[in-house]
């Protein structure tokens, strides 16, 4: 099957070791019918354009990259970061399976986000929470844990904020996603250079589920979706 353009732009940026490689959402995956066979709340018909990638894949996926975690902090105890809101339930996940192969860690939370209210869009700007306690972090080994990386509007305000109050020993990235936007924005080389762990690599669509939302809405779905043009509009109110 031929590549498309983002996914050679990709393959021709990427540096990461082939342990470290996500699974690639191919752009031709990006669009199809919804997978009606997927339980989600009744509220949420026709807001849901198609299934990008199951729980079962997530789940699966999510298994394999706490077991690269795990062979790369042995006899070490890393400070996970949970960037909240979107990384809650992949960090979660992520966690449990770290504890069941014996990873020790301790782990924070912190409000990070760059997009603001109803828009599909980054919005350039990153809002951090104030009340975070970065001498937690002097010192150890931190992994930031992400739902998304697509910008890195995020990544590059909240790294080195970290490595200055925090005075970590190392920091390192562990995204869910990472998503192949258009390199002509000139940020699409953070995704390869600050997620050293990536799930998968995702067609440049927004996405909603498993966590991620759109207005504060659809965290509460089970799979990641393509958001419809009719969730895109919709006004929020249930």
């Amino acid at each position: 099957m031929q590549t498309s353009a983002g996914e050679q732009a990709h393959n021709i940026a990427e540096t990461r070791p082939p342990r470290l490689l996500p699974v690639v959402i191919p752009d031709a995956d990006e669009g199809g019918v919804s997978d009606v066979s997927t339980p989600y709340p009744s509220e949420y018909e026709g807001h849901l354009g198609n299934v990008m990638i199951s729980n079962k894949d997530i789940l699966e996926r999510t298994k394999t990259l706490a077991k690269l975690i795990n062979e790369d902090y042995q006899g070490e105890r890393p400070v996970f970061v949970c960037v909240l809101k979107g990384a809650s339930m992949f960090f979660h996940h992520l966690t449990a399976e770290l504890m069941k192969l014996k990873q020790g860690f301790t782990y924070e939370f912190i409000r990070a986000s760059s997009y603001l209210g109803a828009t599909t869009d980054t919005s350039g700007d990153v809002k951090l929470s104030k009340e975070f306690d970065f001498d937690t972090l002097v010192d150890r080994h931190v992994v930031l844990i992400e739902d998304i990386v697509d910008t890195g509007t995020t990544l590059a305000r909240l790294i080195p904020v970290i490595q200055e109050r925090g005075k970590t020993k190392s920091i390192e990235v562990c995204t869910l996603l990472e998503k192949r936007i258009d390199h002509e924005r000139h940020r699409s080389e953070i995704i390869l250079t600050k997620a050293k762990y990536s799930g998968f690599s995702i067609p440049n669509k927004f996405i909603i589920g498993f966590g991620l939302d759109y207005n504060e809405l659809y965290r509460d779905l089970l799979d990641i979706w393509v958001i419809s043009k009719a969730g895109v509009e919709f006004d929020g109110k249930l």
